[in-house]
């Protein structure tokens, strides 16, 4: 056995599945785990042993690199074969492995070259596989730059990953470009190695790819800075505006409760009034009519959307809108009541603003929230004008103020991701439709 016999059927493997094991072993476990993950790491090294590596092709770059890509691409399907996470979480634990695994290579690399090691004391010189590690200084530093390397991406990187859940990439263009560029840099750095007697010219080309290759990623990395800062300012922004309706809707609950109970002495007096004095059955039903708020509170089991619910029907009833509702609030209960108040706060205000500037006969709102299974669901459906803006993926104000208009959709963005639930927009002809969906137990509990 060659010395790249040796370090593609064993050491490579033994440092491919320590540095993926920091990321997956959080991941939930299959049956049978430790029965599994004997067979499963058994069958890695068997896998590596019983790739071909011939001599007329253990020197070339590209055949070499496929072969480490086909033994990382098997130890993906052992990972998926031992954990019941989605093919998307484990490629994704697989692949930060094996980016730990090359960089703590370089890192080797880089300090042989500094203790100006000769080729036939590194992984890939001409001897026997034994000659691997020359002389105990080699193996020393050879175990400490790879302890060091894992144990700081360990507590960097790998331990941030939630136990038991699956990753979510909010960015798919940034996982792919991350693939890309590890498998770009194994293949460059795989020719450097497999052909160091090529002389300078095959030496500037590969720092040229790398220089442009890193101009890239500085390119990126800079508009990634600006739009994470645009969406810190919108976050902030967000946050302000939840404080608020927190006030708010502190301030509502005690106006409704004191016109509640105003309403209801009043029309005790009015009763007594048509008994005892002597004004018209006219003019009692005009100030009963004056008062019917009393008769508009909305009863839904949740005392936030009941108080938001019956300011936003003033208002429809105000402005000649038929807002029609059914809704289970109790089913809202894991939802705090500030939180409920602005969710459906934003809902219906967009709603009320689209259907403004629609004929009468269109200028309705529906708004249904109901269980169904384990899931919450709430649907607002309203008629527009399509007028609707978008940028980036994302809807857009119609005012021309955008710095204190346009956040409606943000915040109930924002509220859902709080609590699990995932937003939903469907435009059909010239009806607006939003649905959140939010997991819940049977009973209605999260």
């Amino acid at each position: 056995m060659t010395q790249f016999e040796f370090y593609k059927s064993f050491l490579f493997v033994l440092e491919l599945l320590l540095a993926q094991f920091m990321f997956v072993c959080r991941l939930k476990r299959r049956k049978w785990f430790v029965l599994r993950a004997v067979s499963g790491i058994a069958a890695c090294f068997l896998f590596a042993w019983l790739l071909p590596a011939p001599p007329s092709l253990s020197s070339n770059a590209l055949y070499c690199s496929l072969l480490f890509l086909l033994i990382f691409a098997f130890t993906v399907c052992v990972g998926k074969f031992l954990f019941r996470n989605s093919w998307v979480t484990i490629v994704f634990c697989c692949l930060a492995g094996y980016t730990t695994q090359h960089m703590s290579y370089e890192l080797y690399n880089i300090a042989l070259n500094l203790f100006s090691v000769t080729a036939t004391d590194n992984f890939y010189g001409s001897g026997r596989f034994t000659e691997i590690f020359p002389n105990l200084a080699v193996f020393v530093l050879y175990l400490f730059i790879y302890a060091v390397s894992y144990c700081v991406i360990y507590f960097c990187f790998a331990r941030k990953l939630a136990e038991n859940e699956d990753v979510s990439l909010k960015n798919a263009f940034i996982f792919l470009f991350t693939v890309f560029i590890l498998i770009i840099d194994i293949l460059l750095n795989a020719i450097v190695v497999y052909h160091p007697s090529q002389g300078a010219k095959l030496y500037v080309v590969i720092v040229g790819v790398y220089n442009v290759l890193c101009c890239v990623v500085s390119l990126y990395l800079q508009f990634e800075v600006a739009l994470r800062r645009k969406i810190e300012r919108n976050f902030v922004t967000v946050q302000e505006m939840l404080e608020r309706v927190k006030k708010q809707y502190a301030l509502s609950k005690e106006n409704i409760e004191i016109i509640n109970i105003k309403c209801h002495d009043l029309r005790h007096q009015i009763r007594e009034m048509g008994v005892n004095s002597a004004l018209s059955p006219g003019a009692i039903k005009d100030i009963a009519n004056s008062i019917s708020i009393y008769d508009s509170m909305v009863k839904t089991g949740n005392d936030a959307l009941d108080i938001i619910l019956t300011e936003k029907s003033l208002v429809c009833s105000k402005e000649g809108i038929l807002f029609s509702c059914i809704a289970d609030g109790e089913k809202l209960g894991f939802i705090e009541p500030s939180d409920v108040y602005a969710l459906f706060g934003n809902i219906a205000d967009n709603a009320i603003e689209a259907v403004r500037r629609m004929p009468p006969e269109k200028r309705s709102i529906s708004l249904r929230v109901k269980q169904l299974g384990y899931m919450l669901v709430i649907t607002s459906s309203n008629y527009y004008n399509n007028d609707i803006i978008k940028e980036d993926g994302e809807i857009q104000t119609t005012k021309a103020d955008k710095r204190y208009h346009g956040f409606g959709l943000k915040s109930i963005n924002y509220i859902c991701e709080r609590y699990g639930g995932s937003v939903d927009i469907k435009t059909e002809g010239d009806v607006f439709t939003i649905s959140l969906v939010f997991f819940i137990g049977r009973g209605g509990e999260k």
